[in-house]
């Protein structure tokens, strides 16, 4: 949630977000539900900050 807050309006609406959790590779990735504009904002950082590789994670 600190990714996210510290990368989006406060205003943002954040139920409108989804993502994928495959727990056996210990992988999240930014589900195609979510609306374009938040991945576009969130996708250059996120596989750093949550996956700690630079690996592109939307599924």
């Amino acid at each position: 949630m600190r990714f996210l807050l510290s990368r989006l309006d406060v205003d943002t609406d954040f139920s409108t977000f989804h993502f994928d959790v495959n727990v056996d590779k210990k992988w999240v990735t930014i589900s195609d539900k979510t609306p374009k504009k938040y991945i576009r904002k969130i996708l250059p950082d996120f596989d750093q900050a949550i996956n700690g590789t630079s690996f592109s994670s939307v599924a």
